[in-house]
């Protein structure tokens, strides 16, 4: 399952480890899980030659946030900047798209919270160590629902959604043919 989940992350162009967070591989019981990174999830939706910039950012209790939904939509965020900006209470992704338009979504910390309660993992690992880089993913991954997505991206959330449930990757399926130990080989 390990080598599985790393050649996963070489047909996506993704790079496992800490270093570019775009993936991580993690044991799940006696399997590896393929996780996709937040900064990840956005370096495929820029591959993808439809959007030109996708970010997300949290919101704390100090900072000056409003939303809007319906026919005109729009949302304004300007972070606090003078001491602690409290708790975070939001997050949103925004995306910019070639054809000049925005599309973004504004997910509260209770919503984050509801996602993270159906994780397998919500009381362990990166959703203790790193909730806000999880929050960005999860606020990311529900944006790509409403944007022009490659076969890539896809691929990419279905495997990380799968992760999130604990469902089996099948990163078995990654492999397809036969192959025999031939005794008395020596490595080089």
């Amino acid at each position: 399952s390990f080598l599985g989940a790393v050649i996963q992350c070489a047909q996506l162009g993704l790079e496992p480890g800490n270093s570019l967070g775009h993936a991580y591989i993690l044991p799940y019981g006696k399997q590896a899980q393929l996780i996709i990174g937040y900064r990840g999830m956005i370096d495929l939706a820029r591959r993808s030659g439809q959007i030109i910039s996708l970010s997300a950012r949290a919101v704390h209790e100090r900072d000056e946030f409003s939303y809007q939904l319906g026919l005109h939509e729009d949302l304004t965020h300007k972070p606090c900047e003078d001491g602690d900006a409290g708790e975070i209470t939001h997050v949103y992704a925004v995306a910019r798209l070639r054809d000049g338009g925005i599309q973004f979504d504004v997910m509260s910390r209770a919503q984050v919270e509801a996602i993270r309660a159906q994780s397998k993992a919500g009381k362990s690992g990166p959703w203790v160590s790193h909730w806000e880089e999880m929050a960005k993913k999860t606020v990311i991954r529900r944006l790509f629902k409403y944007l022009p997505v490659s076969v890539e991206i896809q691929r990419a959330v279905m495997l990380d959604e799968k992760a999130e449930a604990g469902v089996d990757q099948e990163h078995n399926c990654v492999f397809d043919g036969d192959f025999e130990v031939v005794e008395g080989a020596t490595e080089e």
